[in-house]
């Protein structure tokens, strides 16, 4: 079966629409977005959904997101843009809302624990064809360090 994106809306006046490639042959399908340049936040188009061991994930049209927050100090080894667009869409939404997301974007209806966002990330990144060593290294940052959002 071929994917079919849903036409995109018209980007806000201040916006620029971007909607990038699939990045392999096994690539999930890209993610209708546009940035924000004065909030500095990537905006959701259209419904994305992805399905995870037997539960579909759906970030909603709208859902604003910061892309991978990498420090600027480490850009030079991994830009946010070199972890794809989906990973860190589906591990912002997990972790802003601490894994209890609304009905409309678990379906069937679970929670998630902070470890399964972070093993959904890497998951994500594995099958938009990130280098061994770029998700290796983010994954391992989320672990050590994602507690402190998670936990504020």
């Amino acid at each position: 079966l071929e994917y079919e994106p849903p036409p995109l809306p018209a980007p806000a006046a201040d916006a620029v629409a971007f909607r990038v490639a699939e990045a392999t042959a096994d690539a999930l399908p890209a993610v209708p977005l546009t940035y924000d340049p004065a909030r500095r936040v990537w905006r959701v188009l259209a419904d994305y959904s992805y399905v995870y061991d037997g539960v579909t994930l759906t970030a909603t049209a709208g859902y604003s997101y910061d892309l991978a927050s990498v420090p600027r100090p480490l850009w030079w080894l991994i830009a946010p843009n070199e972890l794809s667009l989906v990973a860190p869409l589906f591990h912002d939404l997990l972790y802003e809302f601490r894994g209890v997301l609304a009905a409309e974007n678990v379906s069937p209806y679970r929670t998630y624990t902070r470890r399964e966002a972070d093993d959904l990330f890497l998951h994500l990144m594995e099958v938009e064809g990130i280098a061994w060593w770029r998700r290796n290294a983010a994954y391992s940052a989320v672990r050590s360090a994602g507690w402190s959002y998670w936990n504020t």
